[in-house]
């Protein structure tokens, strides 16, 4: 009997149930989200779920968090750019290919579960936003590099600019959510970036 029950677990892929959670989430936010909807598209039964995450809650946070590590590398690669222009043009760039991928959902996961979601996300999005902070914090960063090499001149204020990159790449996945396509949020990107101070 052992070996049978063995053989159930190794069929159990925790990481792919992951992904189908995240995508589910995407697609239909978390209150939209049963635990129906999660078992039935993983394969598994509710004792088999909460075994493997603890609940719907739980599975939802490691679901934010996980896809939150997929943008803390584009910041951090848009970073090594040789100009804090260059390293924000990056970040934008790669930050709308991700939120257009045809493999997903449009738009950002992190985003949407920033914005929705009643008291059980409370703490998820409290987490979130301490993520996000801690990237602006990446740009803000490259914005003071620019600013002590001389790059930048001394009147660029890099608090209200890294804001403004955050306003205009939470902007970017709002539309990326409502449908507007990739060439057109290239085209955004552009615009907003004539504003970057020479």
């Amino acid at each position: 009997m052992g070996t049978p029950g063995r053989g159930r677990r190794r069929g159990f892929d925790r990481d792919e149930a992951l992904l189908t959670a995240t995508r589910l989430f995407w697609e239909r936010g978390y209150d939209g989200t049963s635990l129906a909807d999660l078992t039935g598209a993983m394969g598994i039964s509710p004792s088999s779920f909460y075994a493997a995450f603890g609940d719907k809650r739980t599975v939802f946070a490691e679901a934010v968090l996980g896809y939150m590590r997929r943008y803390t590398a584009i910041y951090v690669d848009a970073a090594g750019e040789p100009t804090a222009r260059a390293a924000v043009e990056r970040l934008l760039r790669d930050s709308v290919d991700e939120f257009t991928d045809e493999d997903r959902p449009m738009g950002c996961l992190t985003v949407s579960a920033a914005m929705t979601g009643g008291a059980d996300t409370i703490d998820v999005r409290r987490t979130l936003e301490e993520q996000q902070v801690a990237l602006t914090a990446v740009v803000r960063e490259r914005i003071e590099r620019d600013l002590a090499s001389g790059a930048l001149g001394a009147e660029v204020d890099p608090e209200a600019w890294t804001e403004w990159v955050r306003v205009v790449w939470e902007g970017l996945s709002n539309q990326a959510n409502a449908g507007t396509p990739r060439e057109r949020l290239h085209e955004v990107v552009t615009l907003a970036l004539r504003a970057w101070p020479s």
